[in-house]
């Protein structure tokens, strides 16, 4: 674990960051060692702050079979039961596996998406020392480059939880480049859970940094169109019929290459974004 980023509440989010897209975990693909030693990290970590498995253990096993391999994961999954509304859920989630190791190289997946996942991490942190009005489950999801297979056994293995679950907040790529100055957003069924009123302070709220509503597409030729409601995690909760915002910047150059590292994210950056989302969380919660 790296000693250089003292454990103060404002960077302890880089601390996880620096850690989990360090080569030790050699870009933690899932069923791989690397992606076994985030799964310890983030358990490590739960317990440090006192959350709680959903469960009876934090891990929750998943196995997936194709034609040519059988492929193992773990989702992550803890709990902090509301003050007001314990028997309902808002879900937050991010996936802590990336692309693994090719050869001599490396894909740390920094961005992508330790970024989402170290907030994740400190978001535990905070709201097991002062609890929302309603529960909260923290999903950290294995496989999600896989086809979103940690996403998809977690609604499988928790159907009888489906009707009470109120929302999704899904965090992916949520550290940029170090020119990126924008965080973005997409959103759907939210009006089924606020009024427009209420739809329109979360909008205008003063948030550390920007953000904005939708992404742009890559102009490539051979990939014109991104359905980003599917893009990631939130994509299982939608097809559920679950309300979801997901929080990202969208993809940049370094998405999916070996310069996705720690060296290459806007730390400040992230720093604004994972107070911005926690704001918007807090709101969300008082409001729903």
């Amino acid at each position: 674990m790296p000693q250089s980023i003292p454990e103060t509440p404002d960077v302890l989010a880089l601390k996880h960051l620096q850690f989990l897209s360090s080569e030790r975990l050699a870009g933690r693909k899932v069923g791989s060692k690397g992606g076994q030693l985030a799964q310890d990290y983030i358990i490590s970590q739960l317990q440090h702050y006192k959350v709680r498995p959903f469960s009876s253990d934090y891990r929750a096993s998943f196995e997936h079979h194709n034609f040519f391999k059988s492929i193992q994961g773990s989702n992550i999954v803890a709990f902090t039961p509301g003050t007001e509304s314990p028997s309902k859920f808002i879900v937050l989630s991010a996936h802590f596996d990336h692309l693994g190791r090719q050869g001599s190289k490396i894909y740390h997946g920094a961005d992508d998406n330790a970024s989402g996942t170290s907030a994740l991490l400190h978001y535990a942190k905070q709201i097991q020392q002062s609890p929302l009005r309603h529960s909260v489950i923290f999903l950290f999801t294995d496989g999600e480059e896989s086809n979103l297979m940690g996403a998809r056994a977690f609604i499988e293995q928790n159907q009888s939880l489906l009707t009470a679950i109120v929302l999704n907040i899904n965090l992916d790529m949520i550290a940029g480049t170090q020119t990126t100055q924008n965080l973005h957003f997409i959103s759907r069924r939210l009006d089924q859970i606020l009024t427009a009123k209420q739809l329109k302070l979360l909008a205008r709220q003063n948030n550390p940094v920007e953000i904005k509503s939708g992404f742009h597409s890559p102009r490539r030729s051979e990939r014109t169109h991104i359905r980003w409601e599917l893009a990631s995690d939130h994509a299982v909760f939608y097809q559920h019929k679950i309300p979801f915002i997901y929080y990202g910047v969208g993809e940049h150059k370094n998405h999916h290459q070996t310069s996705d590292s720690y060296e290459n994210i806007n730390q400040q950056f992230f720093l604004a974004a994972v107070a911005t989302i926690y704001q918007q969380i807090s709101f969300i919660d008082q409001n729903l």
